[in-house]
């Protein structure tokens, strides 16, 4: 649908949650994220033929960040419109271009110390990998701080805000007052199509993390728009950024509890089940993802000397000094 003028949101779904690309539309056309390997045939070239915009105009596509949701349709894409640049973050191009970087080093990098990633199933890997597509060459690159021109009076300022992934970008539209966030910012949880919880958060690096909250807070917005979160206006869109960090809040303080109630140390996986239910009520299968903010967590905790690895352990185990 048209949600401003020549700006359009691409809707679909991956699982039980929502899947949204984004068009803009003028002398330049450019899509935000090309979906999962089936996306591009499926739904993004349907919606051009009945936007009227020829896949020969596409100009560019840029992948928000490096998931199989949001630029497993890149090589698709790319046989559909091979004049369009592929762009990505700088910090995310290998493993969006690598299907199995993307898996060594995004879903499964903490396997070998903790026994805790995507590779602990093999069905959910099997429908990811399908998901992630053929490998492609990225482009060009973004690190932030770059525009790009949709017509001689609308111009995109691009932002670099990691947490979710190293190299994740956002959009920001002036004309419309509006930030185009993919999943840089989770609130207290990823909502299913119906609204109830469906995934944790999934930032992994906590500071950075925080700094993508603040930068988004610091810009004249009106319109929050996201890879599957509902678009949040004015006083929601602060709401919603005010939930982003009080999950960061509250995470931090249930790792630090149970370290505190626990004289052996934590596991990555012990962390997991002894705090996951306490911060949300999302499917137990999709629990694990909680690896990735309370990683970030005890990673900050042992960085600042708060909390120390016990020698030996394996998974690896962390206490309180």
């Amino acid at each position: 649908m048209e949600i401003f003028p020549n700006v359009h949101q691409i809707r679909s779904s991956i699982a039980d949650r929502n899947l949204f690309q984004y068009l803009f539309v003028g002398d330049n056309v450019v899509l935000l994220d090309t979906g999962a390997s089936d996306t591009p045939e499926s739904v993004i070239l349907p919606y051009l033929k009945k936007a009227g915009v020829s896949p020969e105009r596409l100009t560019m596509a840029v992948n928000t960040h490096a998931d199989a949701d949001h630029h497993g349709g890149n090589s698709n894409l790319k046989r559909i419109s091979p004049q369009a640049l592929l762009v990505c973050g700088d910090a995310d191009r290998e493993v969006i271009e690598n299907p199995d970087r993307l898996f060594a080093y995004r879903y499964n990098q903490w396997m070998a110390n903790h026994n805790v990633g995507l590779g602990v199933n093999p069905e959910a890997t099997a429908w990811v990998r399908r998901m992630t597509g053929d490998a492609q060459r990225i482009d060009v690159t973004f690190q932030g701080g770059e525009y790009f021109g949709i017509s001689d009076r609308h111009s995109i300022r691009v932002l670099h805000v990691p947490g979710h992934s190293n190299g994740h970008l956002a959009f920001y539209d002036p004309s419309n007052r509006a930030v185009f966030v993919g999943d840089a910012l989770h609130g207290m949880h990823c909502p299913s199509a119906s609204g109830m919880p469906s995934l944790p958060p999934a930032y992994f690096a906590v500071l950075a993390y925080l700094a993508t909250i603040q930068l988004i807070e610091a810009l004249d917005v009106e319109w929050i728009y996201s890879g599957h979160w509902p678009a949040y206006h004015l006083d929601d869109a602060k709401e919603f950024l005010r939930e982003c960090r009080r999950f960061v809040r509250m995470a931090g303080d249930q790792v630090r509890l149970a370290l505190q109630h626990s004289k052996s140390g934590l596991t990555l996986n012990e962390c997991i089940a002894q705090c996951g239910p306490r911060l949300g009520e999302w499917p137990e299968n999709n629990r694990w993802l909680l690896m990735y903010p309370f990683h970030g967590h005890l990673s900050l905790m042992e960085s600042s000397g708060e909390i120390q690895r016990v020698r030996g352990e394996s998974p690896t185990r962390w206490k309180l000094l």
